[in-house]
């Protein structure tokens, strides 16, 4: 009998602790779940009832946590925690996966519409001789400025012509004009004295016969001044455009 009062004692005092414990569960539970992204079960009356009859229900037991994140993200898979990142990645990883490839084959469609909208100006590009000029009759070629390039001259055609100021002659008596940028590079700069001279931009004219002979200067570097005597002075920069026409046809266009 001396040992009753003892065991009930130690009965007491469990069930203080555990009253401790269940009440600090239950006011951080919220505070587990918000952060950890868990879902921890709640503790009811009744599950802290450990008397009752034998319908009474019992302690309800509190999964751990691992348990309980894998059971509020199904998408996980099963396991131990951490090892959805190693393993297949069940329904999830299945639909991220389709994802990507649907994204692959949207990508793949979109860069082939991409590529056959840019051909037709591709072929158009490589209609232009040089890039620039349209052929408007046989061998007869208009720039974007509207200046004709038609055959003539000891060469056979102006652009033949033209080509020879696309590269110095360093044996040629007295001065030799050198477009920059080959052929694009001197259609582009007679184009752009063509428009300035039609402007009276920094232009001189003059008239000989059926010929107009426009001197531009064009404020910036187009060539350099090469032959004989341009190789005796280092190539020095050209600056100005000689142009001369017959209406809009171009007979010879040089550097200065």
């Amino acid at each position: 009998m001396a040992a009753h009062p003892s065991g009930k004692k130690k009965t007491t005092v469990a069930g203080v602790v555990i009253a401790i414990l269940i009440g600090g569960y239950t006011m951080l539970r919220p505070q587990i779940n918000e952060a950890t992204g868990w879902n921890l079960p709640s503790i009811s009356k009744h599950d802290t009832n450990r008397g009752g009859s034998g319908n009474s229900p019992g302690p309800t037991q509190v999964k751990p946590p691992s348990e309980a994140f894998a059971a509020s993200n199904p998408d996980r898979g099963s396991g131990a925690t951490g090892s959805s990142k190693t393993g297949s990645g069940g329904p999830l990883a299945d639909r991220m996966s389709s994802a990507q490839s649907s994204s692959k084959q949207a990508g793949s469609a979109s860069a082939g519409s991409d590529t056959s909208s840019a051909s037709p100006g591709a072929a158009a590009d490589s209609s232009l001789k040089y890039g620039l000029l349209q052929e408007t009759s046989s061998n007869r070629y208009m720039s974007p400025a509207g200046l004709q390039y038609t055959p003539g001259s000891a060469e056979g055609h102006r652009l033949e012509h033209l080509k020879r100021h696309t590269a110095d002659q360093p044996s040629r008596p007295g001065k030799h004009g050198v477009f920059d940028g080959g052929m694009e590079g001197a259609l582009k700069s007679i184009d752009k004295a063509y428009e300035n001279a039609k402007a009276e931009k920094r232009t001189t004219k003059q008239v000989d016969g059926n010929r107009t002979i426009y001197t531009v200067d064009m404020g910036k570097r187009v060539g350099y001044i090469g032959g004989r005597e341009g190789n005796q002075r280092r190539k020095p920069m050209a600056r100005r455009i000689r142009l001369v026409l017959e209406g809009n046809r171009v007979i010879t266009a040089f550097p200065l």
